[in-house]
């Protein structure tokens, strides 16, 4: 679908429409054709946390003198 012809939808289509699109996951075909699709739901929320925490403190810091 073209940007015109998205444009041309979206005006066709109601306010509740438009609203209830948006909520709406992507198409499972878009999801599934990532290369990263085969890792979605491998991690718990905890370990997401976990490692998001290990980077945040771990990258955010810069040794000028290590290299």
């Amino acid at each position: 679908m073209t940007h015109k012809q998205l444009i041309q939808k979206l005006e066709q289509t109601s306010d509740e429409g438009v609203e209830t699109g948006l909520d709406s996951p992507p198409p499972v075909k878009a999801i599934s054709e990532h290369p990263f699709a085969k890792f979605i739901g491998i991690l718990s929320n905890s370990e997401a946390t976990e490692i998001q925490r290990a980077i945040t403190a771990d990258c955010s810091q810069i040794d000028r003198t290590e290299w």
